[in-house]
């Protein structure tokens, strides 16, 4: 239900099983549709017959709360970046307290020819890497095979499959705190009707490589209703998104949702949008509409969790929920009751987790991150929602936007200056820095280029804004500078401007400006709070400033901080050194 690769195949397959998860989440039909499932389960049960050595039965799950780390592994290697995923970002996710990282990776794209399948050898050391730095943090990797390609099973992807599960069994036999997952969310008609079998067949082909290593199963489509395994060491795992009206509003790879916005969470009539035009015509969708009264309530989450953890009750086994989320396209408010409520029952029915996601690319996501991808950026509200354990720095407001600094993360895009090259501006200089080892050294070629952050996704600046933040940094220059522009600018979809707001410092000691910088080389601190920025006209359709009543600049979608000679001419082949830019707030 994420990402998906826009193939008609795909999608046509995604579509069907919307319909199918939509009618599983429906309140209304959901218990009919079970008991239709339980008998086809009933008439599909594993294959009779020794079954090899398995170890010791699990008596409990090892792991608890943790989350899935997607957009990296679960590509070809051709389209992997090494480096997207970096030791701080494990670091990160243990500091919450989170001892597991569900790891989708990809198989079909990484693998040789029939009949033996072998996964390419470079693609199985980075694995390898994931791996190290995941469990020598001590935490738990499961490698949850997540490839998109094979999701309607052709007449191979039972031996692709197996191959792949087989390889990562002899290659992590022994290894503490691995599991493997056997198939994300498979679904279509070969699937419906046979999965458990052909999942069964993969378990004993795992077992006989490794009697130990624990293995997650699942069934069709993203909920967990099958006869259970002869096999002890066997976790069973669900996914859960209901309703898929809200968590999937505004999706923008969906047919049905992506139209969507306003839903609230728990159902308020008042606030209930009128159906959808490309909604109204279809039975099926006005049916979905009609339910949304029932079907977006504590009380519903809780009955189908419920459901879920009766079953594996009544069978004896163990129940995972490897995925949960709402889009970051829901009202926050909204969003932060539905997290409490799913992360509430998960916790008294004793249900370990995987939240989905860590971090996304896409501005509309699932992610942790309540704005660009960094800690500084981290979605408190929804980690309190979730009851987990924030670190002591997170406690005591807004956590302050780190920018630039030796210790900050890579997360923004430092632009080189355009027509200057890094011999004019250099990120990592090591002259005199005011702290730590770099600092940025900036010599002014090009006078409407300059130092260029482009955040992505968008800062969300908001909350350090109610606070009275300040955007701070560090300079020195022994130049005179007539104007020096700081400016932010926002980054909106769908909207006619992409305004700008900016103030302005001046080193030559007689320029009115927002603030001075003395021309004697010290190192000073500029400090500005966000509320004095002014209007400084925006990119698309010029205007200096919004209208009365207009839309105007949005503190939470920022994309852009720029500092720049914005034309001034006497700037030209002038130098400053600028370091430590954070927005904080002054408490």
């Amino acid at each position: 239900m994420k990402y998906l690769k826009k193939d008609n195949n795909i999608m046509k397959c995604l579509k069907y099983f919307i319909c199918l998860a939509l009618i599983i989440a429906s309140a209304s039909c959901a218990d009919e549709w079970r008991d239709k499932y339980l008998e086809q389960v009933e008439n599909a049960k594993p294959e009779e017959g020794p079954y090899p050595e398995v170890g010791e039965t699990l008596r409990e799950i090892p792991f608890h709360k943790g989350v899935n780390v997607n957009g990296w592994l679960d590509y070809g290697m051709s389209q992997i970046n090494p480096d997207k995923i970096k030791d701080s970002d494990f670091d990160n996710i243990k500091s919450l307290g989170m001892d597991v990282v569900r790891l989708p990776i990809n198989f079909h794209a990484n693998v040789g020819a029939a009949p033996d399948y072998t996964l390419d050898e470079s693609y199985l050391t980075l694995l390898d890497q994931a791996v190290d730095k995941i469990t020598s943090r001590g935490m738990w990797v499961i490698l949850d095979h997540h490839s998109m390609s094979i999701e309607n099973f052709p007449s191979y992807g039972e031996a692709l499959v197996t191959s792949c599960c087989r390889q990562l069994a002899l290659r992590y036999k022994g290894r503490d705190k691995v599991a493997i997952e056997i198939f994300n969310e498979p679904y279509g008609y070969e699937l419906r009707y046979n999965w458990s079998i052909i999942q069964g067949r993969i378990i004993r082909a795992i077992r006989e490589c490794d009697p130990n290593v624990i293995i997650i199963a699942c069934s069709t489509g993203n909920i967990i209703y099958l006869e259970p395994y002869n096999d002890g060491r066997v976790i069973y795992t669900f996914h859960y998104y209901s309703p898929h009206m809200f968590t999937h509003q505004g999706a923008y790879w969906d047919t049905y949702y992506g139209y969507l916005s306003g839903y609230p969470f728990p159902y308020d009539s008042s606030r209930m949008p009128e159906i959808h035009e490309q909604w109204n015509t279809n039975t099926y969708l006005i049916n979905l509409y009609n339910n949304y009264k029932e079907d977006a309530t504590v009380e519903q989450i809780r009955k189908d969790i419920t459901s879920y953890a009766d079953w594996a009750e009544q069978n004896g086994i163990l129940l995972f929920c490897g995925e949960f989320g709402v889009l970051n396209t829901t009202q926050p408010e909204d969003r932060y009751k539905w997290y409490k409520a799913v992360g509430d029952i998960l916790a008294e029915k004793n249900i370990p987790w995987t939240l989905w996601q860590y971090n996304d690319a896409q501005l509309k996501n699932f992610s942790i991150f309540d704005g660009a991808q960094t800690m500084d950026q981290l979605d408190t509200e929804m980690m309190k929602a979730l009851g987990v354990t924030l670190p002591s720095e997170f406690n005591n407001g807004p956590h302050p936007l780190n920018i630039y600094s030796d210790d900050s993360e890579a997360w923004s895009n430092m632009r080189t200056d355009k027509n200057g090259g890094t011999n004019y501006l250099n990120y990592y200089c090591n002259d005199n820095p005011a702290e730590g080892s770099n600092c940025i050294f900036y010599k002014v070629i090009n006078i409407t280029g300059g130092v260029w952050f482009e955040m992505w996704p968008t800062a969300n600046l908001r909350k350090l804004y109610d606070a009275g933040a300040v955007l701070e940094f560090k300079a020195r220059t022994t130049a005179k500078f007539k104007t020096l522009e700081v400016f932010f600018q926002q980054y909106k979809e769908n909207v006619p401007r992409q305004w700008r707001m900016a103030f302005t410092i001046s080193s030559d000691g007689k320029t009115a400006a927002t603030r001075t910088l003395p021309a004697d080389g010290e190192w000073h601190t500029i400090s500005i709070p966000l509320s004095e920025l002014y209007y400084h006209g925006c990119s698309g359709s010029w205007k200096d400033q919004p209208d009365a009543g207009e839309e105007g600049f949005d503190w939470g979608s920022v994309h852009w901080l720029m500092i720049t000679p914005n034309g001034d001419r006497t700037a030209s082949g002038k130098t400053i050194y600028i370091d430590e830019i954070k927005i904080k707030t002054t408490n």
